[in-house]
């Protein structure tokens, strides 16, 4: 009996009638289709320790973007530095100096501008020449623009400086996301993807920290050590990068198969799986709508429309929800809300060990619960926690201030258990493996456009002088967290334990988000006969 035959006959009525209108499955066809349905059944624990090459190189890709985080921060806490505004900034009628709110929203607007730029430029280049040559490309213009920041002698010098770090920036959270995406097993692949947000809220925890201790120091290097740190990240994480090897789905869909084979030797234990897993790629590229790397349009056409229309919904989350606000206005709010300098560093270093908890929770819990109830919960749990700080700065008392400063710290927790490690875990996975870094690229530029918007509005609204809502501020982002959980209700789909052969079926089969859990592909039909037929003839599964 062949295996053709030996396949039919394992088959049910209904994966035969598949069978039946399509071509005999090759071999190669058919361990690639075993390799999904081995990757099913093995447990977090089993995937975890079964291929450490794999885990390191996503490991250089996750430490590459602590730096965006630590820019982040640091960026925000110089604002904060008594030296820093003394040296570039403008005196106030009471004698004290402070960066000019026009500056503050240049220096946080501009940033996310350019991190748009960078986005979209990685997402060219990385479909042109690969990912490699594009994170290094972009880790020589990270520390080139670091030297510029840290030798400034004035605001608009430091303003170009930031600006060339944020291009580099948007192409590390491009390629970086990318690549992960293409290469994580997937009982894991929520986990790996979401420590994204977590390596992001590692640099801040750290740039609290330094920003703690330096701010008390009465000469320049109060500021300057916090820019010169971002050179220890970006150091290592070239050391790294220039042995990464290049992403085997890139390579595959530019026809060099035998250059993917050596990459996917390199990151799997095992030969077999690496073959596996060559021929799961080549088959998630035939059968996806578009198999061929197109354009930007192409990601509004057919089901990559609604595809990329999510994508930009969950990143959306992130600015609407105030993250740009809270990240880069954190230690102006505290103080504004009465309290010290001092102690307005030590909080944060509270808030960013909070950020870390909630980053860490996700990153444990997604992968067995789904990023959809966790996006959901998210979303309401930020809502909740949102309002209730601006009812609290809505009373003029004590008590009230010390609720406002709670909640407000708080949101670091909620925010990273809920919505932002599942934002890049979705968006990672939502997209066909031929347009990932495109819709990637155009999530990621829309959610980098809003935080632009809200970088030169929130100073206006919270600043004394001007709006001066304070914590009440909390209303306006609250709202719009309650719109984006109903949205996320009934358009973001489960994606947990999907194959994107799989994905690509659910879209193109236009099945309701809310019926993504428990709908029943074929592929995943396919997985399972063929790997009943390579058990049957001999083949052997590992863990």
């Amino acid at each position: 009996m062949d295996i053709e035959s030996k396949h039919n006959e394992m088959q049910s009525p209904e994966v035969a009638e598949v069978a039946h209108a399509t071509p005999a499955a090759s071999d190669g066809e058919i361990h690639g289709r075993a390799i999904q349905q081995q990757e099913r059944n093995r447990t977090y624990w089993q995937t975890l320790r079964k291929d450490p090459k794999l885990l390191f190189w996503i490991g250089v890709m996750l430490w590459t973007l602590i730096v965006r985080g630590f820019e982040n921060q640091s960026a925000g806490s110089l604002l904060s530095i008594t030296v820093f505004k003394r040296r570039f900034g403008v005196v106030d009628v009471n004698g004290d100096y402070f960066i000019a709110t026009s500056w503050q929203s240049a220096l946080n607007g501009g940033s996310n501008a350019a991190a748009i730029l960078g986005a979209f430029l990685a997402s060219y280049f990385g479909d042109k020449v690969g990912s490699k040559p594009v994170v290094l490309a972009a880790a020589c213009l990270n520390i080139t623009s670091v030297g510029i920041e840290f030798a400034t002698t004035s605001i608009g010098v430091f303003f170009a400086g930031k600006m060339v770090n944020f291009v580099a920036i948007g192409a590390f959270l491009n390629v970086c996301t990318t690549y992960i995406s293409d290469i994580s097993p997937l009982s894991i692949r929520a986990s790996v993807i979401g420590f994204c947000n977590l390596s992001q809220c590692i640099g801040p925890f750290v740039s609290a920290i330094m920003s703690y201790y330096t701010s008390q120091w009465d000469n320049d290097w109060s500021w300057k050590s916090l820019i010169c740190a971002q050179w220890g990240f970006a150091v290592v994480a070239l050391a790294g990068q220039i042995f990464l090897p290049e992403s085997p789905v890139f390579l595959v869909q530019k026809g060099k198969v035998d250059a993917a084979r050596k990459v996917l030797n390199r990151l799997y234990s095992d030969p077999r799986d690496a073959e596996g897993h060559l021929e799961r790629i080549k088959l998630t590229l035939e059968e996806a709508e578009t198999s061929e790397i197109g354009s930007y349009l192409d990601c509004f056409k057919g089901t990559n429309r609604r595809r990329t229309l999510i994508a930009i919904l969950v990143f959306l989350a992130e600015p609407m929800s105030g993250l740009g606000f809270v990240s880069n206005y954190g230690s102006l709010m505290y103080q504004y809300l009465g309290i010290s300098d001092r102690q307005s560093f030590l909080i944060q270093i509270g808030a960013q060990i909070l950020s870390i908890s909630g980053a860490t929770f996700s990153f444990l819990v997604s992968d067995f619960y789904g990023r959809r109830p966790m996006f959901i919960g998210g979303c309401i749990g930020l809502a909740a926690l949102l309002l209730c700080m601006g009812i609290a700065g809505s009373v003029n008392t004590t008590a009230a201030t010390t609720a406002a400063v709670g909640f407000y710290t708080m949101y670091n927790f909620f925010f990273n258990a809920g919505v932002g490690s599942n934002v890049y875990a979705i968006t990672g996975e939502i997209p066909t493996s031929a347009l990932r870094t495109k819709s990637i690229a155009i999530a990621m530029s829309v959610s980098a456009a809003a935080n632009t918007m809200w970088a030169f509005v929130a100073p206006y609204m919270f600043n004394p002088g001007y709006g001066n809502l304070k914590a009440k501020i909390g209303f306006v982002f609250g709202a719009f967290m309650i719109i984006f959980a109903i949205l996320a209700y009934f358009f973001v789909p489960e994606t947990r334990m999907r194959t994107y052969e799989e994905l690509d079926e659910l879209f193109m089969n236009h099945v309701p988000a809310r019926e993504f859990k428990g709908y029943t592909t074929v592929a995943e039909r396919r997985a399972a006969e063929a790997y009943s037929v390579e058990k049957k003839i001999g083949g052997n599964e590992t863990v």
